[in-house]
């Protein structure tokens, strides 16, 4: 299943340059699961012309997007409303880089470890032009409407 960034609007609440994933190469909304990609242009929101890159703290707004992403999924498929989500917390996030260069794609893979009511936890390794080179946890909260 590849989702592009167009549809991805239907999933995610950000808009214009916050809007950062630009597709979705995998997903298994059931047994949630996904993975995204992001090629960093010059364009992106983070990126900084004195580095001539982009900070690698960027990609934990990747990996939470990839995150709102699957859940969006995960309530089209059942017919649900969507709902607006927090982080509460993020754990033990570390990259093996400083910064991402244009031309690089960023890959988030994500899947959910734990539940309970409203609150999920995530497990997400980052992928720079497709090896592992980060990884963490996000915990976050879907508030009822």
């Amino acid at each position: 299943m590849v989702i592009e960034h167009e549809e991805l609007g239907t999933l995610i609440p950000h808009k214009g340059k916050m809007f950062l994933v630009e597709r979705i190469t995998e997903a298994d909304a059931e047994n949630w699961k996904i993975q995204s990609e992001t090629k960093i242009t010059e364009n992106f929101m983070f990126y900084d012309k004195n580095l001539d890159a982009v900070p690698n703290y960027a990609c934990f707004e990747i990996i939470a997007q990839t995150i709102s992403a699957l859940t969006g999924l995960y309530v089209r498929e059942k017919g649900l409303p969507p709902n607006i989500g927090f982080i509460l917390s993020v754990s033990n996030l570390k990259f093996d880089f400083d910064s991402i260069k244009p031309g690089q794609v960023v890959g988030v893979k994500a899947e959910r470890e734990a539940e309970m009511d409203n609150v999920h936890s995530f497990t997400a390794t980052v992928l720079l032009d497709g090896k592992e080179a980060g990884r963490g946890k996000l915990t976050v909260m879907e508030a009822a409407e």
